[in-house]
């Protein structure tokens, strides 16, 4: 669809990341007006873990957009370099990308194209996803894309493969594709072809991850069935959802708390270069001294240094021999003593007389008015600075809630205000407005959250009270802004307090189809989990019992619902060649529904032919024909 480019917003100076669009797809006008509504779309999305939109436009026929630039490297690449990652870290990697799923779905928009390649992980190990809305741009082109499945096949929901549009349920569907490779270290479907790989999604249930590793416990195995379920009714049901599910797992696993990612990426190489006479630059090399003289020269003179250093004359300075040391000086008479002192004292008048001359015919120097360099870049302020005759130097940087980060606020001396040309004029820069990021508070007490707030200069503002199945009651479980917003100094923050897990009535679905039950388990706020067992007396995918059958539970528990698998098989037994009553009583004793298809007449009734072979497994009442003769 793109291609993307490092850039510079010359407005504000800073990195930013271009995608240009192809120009096949420029220029269909259906693709550039949805592609608009879908920039502006993913422009209104500001949370910390989704790469946020600056700015889209046109120009000379290329269509663009311009996103945060992300320094650092891909889930792609983590995992080439890992292979898979623990239970940890997977899941590190999982709840800040669901965090942002789940605000772009509160807004109603859908990414449709979740994979490792859109989901970035910064140098300090910050996740953050990207492409929010394109695929949907993209789908709505004409002649180009139309009737064309949009979205990486390995991770495409079933529903897209079938040429629905995708939906909240399909990104749970693609993240629970991009967990179960974490985990194992490959996608669920692989094939020779892309259509194979499709297919495979439509046909098939995405296979436990303890199967491809069998260390994981069996609450991992349903976080991913639940969310790569093929009928979407049966997933959770956005993005909120499956979050609440992951972090409900990390508490029962006994995990960690969030943890920055790994980064795994190449850092540039930043040595120091020397650089020799010929232009050749040298990594890591030692500089020489640049004060050493050029060879066949003359050092300079030293001078006299406590510990017997050398004089000009100790240098071969004259012909003189080098004057003796002695260990025991004699010391100085009274006169000697006095004339010294005479001497020191006419020497001081003489500086300091010489000291103020010297200021006052400096201070009597040329001035000049300081420029005005308020909201210019450092380089031009030092510049324009420079131009008016003075020194510039630069001070620390300051907060400001008026003037860009990395322009000038002011000077010192101040703008406008004469100086004397050469003096020094200090600089102050402005590091933005003055901001403080709110902790997650998630798990900790109420105390312990207010020491936090006030640790980033922030406060503890009002308590309510709300439900929670990840957080034990009485503990923090939200803040209002919520953890990640950046805020002014001094800012409230209200804290939320767990009042546990809200218990919900439990539905019995005892009777019920599988697609049935797990709907309306999952509609009433649980998650089910689907068990085999063989019946003779319920049919093959009807809900044989569950657990709990009846009662309240905890919002997004577990409910265990055992599907009838049918009547148990039964091995069929050899009739061939035996009587005909004979081989009918055997198959009847095996559990099995014998039928005469034909009998020849005139022959001895003897069994020539069965329609199931001997030795093979069928369902107990199951029809074999039988030919005599």
């Amino acid at each position: 669809m793109a291609e993307v480019f490092e850039g510079t917003d010359t407005r504000l100076e800073r990195r930013v990341a271009l995608k240009l669009m192809h120009r096949s797809m420029a220029q269909d006008p259906d693709f550039v007006e949805r592609f608009e509504r879908e920039a502006r779309s993913a422009a209104a999305l500001n949370h910390p873990n989704a790469v946020a939109v600056h700015d889209q436009g046109s120009d000379a026929g290329e269509i663009y957009l311009v996103m945060e630039f992300v320094d650092g490297s891909t889930l792609r690449d983590l995992l080439r370099a890992r292979g898979r990652l623990s239970i940890g870290e997977a899941l590190d990697v999982l709840e800040p990308v669901l965090d942002a799923l789940a605000a772009a779905h509160a807004t109603g928009l859908v990414h449709r194209d979740i994979k490792p390649e859109n989901i970035l992980i910064t140098r300090d190990g910050r996740v953050k996803v990207a492409d929010f809305g394109l695929a949907r741009a993209a789908s709505g082109a004409s002649a180009a894309t139309r009737g064309v499945v949009i979205g990486t096949v390995a991770y495409l929901s079933p529903e897209q493969v079938q040429g629905a549009a995708g939906d909240r349920a399909s990104d749970v569907y693609s993240t629970g594709v991009v967990l179960f490779e974490m985990l194992t270290g490959a996608p669920p479907f692989s094939g020779d072809t892309p259509t194979v790989v499709a297919v495979r999604h439509v046909n098939e249930s995405v296979p436990p991850p303890s199967s491809i590793a069998g260390e994981l416990p069996s609450a991992i195995d349903a976080l991913v069935l639940s969310a790569t379920d093929k009928d979407p009714q049966s997933r959770y049901r956005d993005a909120t959802g499956f979050l609440a599910a992951v972090r409900a797992t990390r508490q029962r696993l006994g995990l960690s708390a969030l943890a920055p990612v790994p980064f795994t990426g190449q850092p540039d190489n930043y040595d120091t270069i020397v650089l020799s006479a010929d232009g050749q630059a040298n990594s890591g090399a030692t500089a020489t001294s640049v004060l050493e003289p050029p060879p066949g020269t003359m050092p300079p003179a030293d001078t006299t240094t406590s510990g017997g250093a050398r004089t000009r004359a100790e240098h071969g300075g004259g012909n003189r021999p080098p004057r003796e040391r002695s260990d025991n000086p004699r010391p100085l008479s009274a006169r000697v003593r006095r004339r010294r002192g005479v001497l020191a004292l006419l020497l001081v008048v003489l500086v300091t007389v010489a000291a103020g001359a010297g200021a006052w015919a400096f201070g009597r120097g040329p001035r000049a008015d300081i420029p005005d360099v308020a909201g210019q870049t450092k380089e031009r302020a030092k510049t324009a600075v420079a131009t008016a005759g003075f020194t510039a130097a630069f001070t620390d940087d300051a907060f400001s809630e008026t003037v860009t980060k990395g322009l000038v606020i002011g000077t010192e001396p101040s703008i406008g205000t004469s100086a004397r040309q050469g003096s020094t004029v200090l600089i102050t820069v402005s590091k933005g407005p003055e901001r403080y990021t709110i902790p997650n508070l998630s798990g900790r007490t109420p105390t312990d959250a207010a020491t936090a707030l006030e640790e980033v200069n922030l406060v503890a503002g009002t308590q309510s009270q709300a439900y929670s199945s990840t957080v034990g009651k009485g503990l923090v479980a939200a803040t209002i802004p919520k953890a990640g917003t950046a805020v002014k100094k001094g800012t409230e923050v209200a804290l939320v307090i767990s009042q546990g897990p809200e218990l919900l009535p439990v539905p019995s679905v005892v009777g019920k189809t599988s697609s049935v039950a797990q709907a309306t388990i999952t509609k009433a706020g649980f998650t089910p989990k689907v068990s085999l067992a063989y019946s003779t007396t319920v049919t093959k995918g009807t809900v044989v019992s569950q657990s709990p059958s009846s009662g309240k539970a905890a919002r997004d528990s577990t409910i265990t619902l055992v599907v009838s698998n049918g009547p148990p098989p039964v091995t069929v037994p050899n009739v061939v060649r035996l009587p005909l009553n004979t081989a009918i009583s055997r198959l009847r004793a095996a559990g099995l529904n014998p039928v005469v298809r034909t009998n020849i007449p005139g022959g001895a009734d003897i069994v020539v032919q069965q329609s199931v072979a001997a030795g093979s497994r069928a369902p107990r009442g199951s029809t074999v024909y039988l030919d005599a003769f």
